[in-house]
């Protein structure tokens, strides 16, 4: 039987994943920057980012990080960071599809709140 845990000696291989906690593209790029083997300061300055943004998110530090940071280390590591069409959407049927759970997300929050999206007066907080 083998033994997988902190006092194993060996890499715990798995672990779990949050999409709430983390942005996954933090997770391709550590992939990625791994593979490319250079040092987080040497793609800081091919992406003209601070050295400090590479290393938190790399490290797993930065749990939101802009678009242009990842746009930023992607040019420095050669690729592009662009859209890409996975498949065309059905927009006949996905937009009233859309506006009806739009409506009644905002029922729902009418009913916490005043009618202008403020707290009702006198509700505590």
């Amino acid at each position: 039987m083998v033994k997988i845990g902190h006092n194993s000696r060996m890499v715990w291989a798995t672990r779990v994943y949050n999409a709430v906690e983390r942005d996954p593209e933090c997770d391709r790029y550590r992939g990625i920057f791994n593979k490319e083997r250079i040092k987080e300061s040497d793609l800081a300055v091919l992406g003209g980012l601070a050295t400090s943004t590479v290393k938190n998110l790399i490290n797993g530090k930065t749990r939101r990080p802009q678009h242009a940071t990842f746009a930023k280390m992607a040019a420095a590591m050669g690729f592009r960071y662009d859209l890409v069409r996975t498949e065309k959407p059905d927009y006949e049927a996905a937009i009233p599809q859309a506006r009806g759970e739009w409506k009644a997300y905002k029922e729902t929050m009418a009913k916490k709140k005043g009618r202008n999206g403020h707290a009702k007066k006198g509700a505590r907080r």
